[in-house]
């Protein structure tokens, strides 16, 4: 993730430990809500502790909800931050992240109106055994327009973060400009 990117969604690191980086979630209104701790040397089965753990006490919304511009009516949603700041360091506008991965549904109370504000959601979940992720618990809760990247256009990767890694910013962009509705039953 480019640095300007970085200090625009101001990440940080802990510092009592500077392999921890520190997401802060801040509400388009009223200032900062939540927190997200990443353990950026965690290694499953050899790390202890969690890879990712939130501050307790704070209310869970969106990440990058007060970098959003209104006037476009088209939120972009992932499973994870660096994946709502690579969709960002490809120049798509309202990229947002859930907090809590893509069971944890505990933002949408304090995220409903937010999600008002927008006609049409792009989900750009994680791509695994041939499901996106969000996009299931998103049809029930969005109700506007809502549309997902095509399978072809995750190509060999998992998500934003790894197509912008292995393909670059163009193949980030694609992703969203093919994106398709999803079909009525």
């Amino acid at each position: 993730i480019p640095e300007d990117i970085t200090r625009k969604y101001e990440i940080t690191v802990r510092t009592d430990d500077d392999n921890v980086l520190v997401f802060p979630f801040i509400n388009d209104k009223d200032g900062f809500w939540f927190v997200k701790y990443r353990n950026i040397k965690f290694e499953k089965g050899k790390t202890k502790g969690s890879k990712e753990w939130c501050e307790p006490g704070r209310k869970p919304i969106l990440f990058g909800m007060n970098h959003c511009n209104f006037e476009n009516r088209t939120l972009v949603m992932t499973e994870g931050q660096i994946d709502s700041l690579s969709c960002a360091a490809a120049g798509i506008e309202n990229a947002v992240s859930v907090p809590l991965g893509k069971n944890g549904f505990t933002w949408l109370p304090y995220c409903f109106n937010f999600l008002g504000r927008f006609d049409e959601l792009i989900v750009f979940g994680d791509y695994e055994n041939g499901e996106i992720s969000l996009l299931e618990g998103m049809k029930a809760r969005f109700n506007g327009t809502i549309k997902f990247v095509r399978p072809e256009d995750y190509k060999d990767c998992k998500d934003a973060n790894e197509i912008l890694m292995k393909y670059g910013k163009e193949a980030v962009q694609n992703c969203v400009k093919n994106a398709e509705v999803i079909p009525v039953p």
